[in-house]
């Protein structure tokens, strides 16, 4: 699945100056010239026509819908989009080759999850390492937890706006940089969620919120709870989004009570309390299981080099950029990756989305070791001979 940067129609333009008009009349500055404003669709087209529907697929046939393409849609989708899903469901197991749902499909059906995750969930009993395969899942379902300071402005103040805003940004990357894994983006997304549940305190507002926090310290002083902040204060220091963290947590608690129900409750009878502990080779060859479908490894590039008058080739290494091995596409890390600029840059890698700029990007980049492919997923992979 990609990420497309595309541009908004007339009518979501439209929508925005009216979201900005609420509180009072005002005017509406484009940051676009006029032209380009008449260049814009005018209206939005239908989601269904843009997304991947492997999980809307999965959903029918969970449903009983054999066929999708009979289902009354309100925007009938394309039917070359529809094979596709079909492809990535079959490739996953969901499906088999008569296009029935599987076990396996019935299982992915019950979980919330775009299916790539829900299979990447279900392999984690057979790693067992279900506990933080839980965790990465629900982080990965809340965008931006890494809060970076930013800004600008002008006038008399800007210089010392500047000065400031660097001095955050700066403080911001050395906060960050206590959960960085060197392995990539999903080990350092647990790390920020266990650090959190050992060193915060969360109650909801719907359970008293900050003053229950607050109270819960000051009772738990001087015992195990001794050192723990208020969730709102922890991620403050630690430039981390409070919002996103706690829908993590509540993603979290979601799919864990999925996954805990028995089958006869229509429920998938996991162990959520299964972990790897400080084994994290586990849990790495459980992502590489999960994302089978999503790898990419380093590319080299063939450079002549002179010495002493003679020309010899030698490989060298394309620093950040990788190809896809299914598809063959380059792509490189994205700057937000912990695994970006790191040298020497992993050999092979898995990843959780395609963004689609100037350039194409990879994000949620996590380090593999290529020969776990051929055992995981034979049928795509095969073992390269050995002389």
């Amino acid at each position: 699945e990609r990420l497309m940067v595309s541009d908004i129609s007339k009518a979501q333009a439209a929508q925005r100056a009216g979201r900005a008009g609420r509180m009072s009349s005002g005017y509406c500055f484009r940051l676009y010239p006029e032209y380009a404003f008449e260049t814009l669709e005018k209206t939005t087209m239908p989601e269904i026509l843009r997304v991947n529907l492997a999980h809307v697929v999965l959903q029918l046939k969970g449903m009983g819908i054999h066929d999708p393409r009979t289902f009354d849609f309100l925007t009938v989708p394309n039917t070359q989009s529809l094979l596709k899903a079909f492809e990535l469901l079959y490739a996953l197991g969901a499906v088999d080759s008569t296009m029935n749902l599987t076990i396996y499909g019935k299982k992915m059906a019950k979980l919330p999850l775009d299916p790539i995750f829900s299979h990447l969930l279900l392999q984690s009993p057979k790693y067992e390492c279900t506990a933080e395969m839980l965790t990465a899942v629900a982080m990965l379902s809340a965008e931006n937890i890494f809060y970076r300071p930013g800004g600008g402005g002008g006038g008399s103040g800007a210089m010392e706006e500047e000065v400031g805003v660097a001095s955050s940004m700066s403080k911001a990357s050395a906060a960050h940089r206590r959960f960085a894994s060197h392995e990539g983006d999903l080990p350092t997304l647990l790390a920020v969620y266990q650090a959190w549940r050992k060193e915060a305190v969360y109650i909801p507002s719907s359970m008293g919120g900050m003053k229950a926090q607050k109270r819960q310290i000051r009772d738990n002083k001087g015992s195990k709870g001794m050192g723990k902040l208020p969730h709102g204060e922890w991620c403050t220091r630690n430039f981390i989004s409070g919002r996103a963290l706690v829908r993590a947590h509540d993603v979290r608690n979601q799919l864990s009570e999925i996954c805990s129900r028995t089958e006869e409750k229509n429920g998938l009878g996991m162990d959520v309390f299964a972990s790897c502990g400080a084994e994290m080779e586990s849990f790495f060859k459980c992502v590489c299981a999960g994302l089978f479908l999503q790898v990419a490894s380093r590319m080299q590039s063939i450079v002549e080099i002179k010495k002493g008058g003679s020309r010899n080739l030698a490989a060298n290494n394309l620093r950040g950029r990788y190809k896809t091995k299914i598809g063959g596409e380059e792509v490189s890390i994205h700057p937000a990756s912990a695994m970006f600029g790191r040298n020497p840059a992993p050999k092979c890698v898995v990843y959780t989305e395609l963004l689609v700029t100037k350039k194409t990007y990879i994000r949620g980049v996590t380090q593999v070791r290529e020969e776990w492919l051929t055992d995981i997923a034979p049928q795509f992979f095969k073992r390269e001979a050995t002389s």
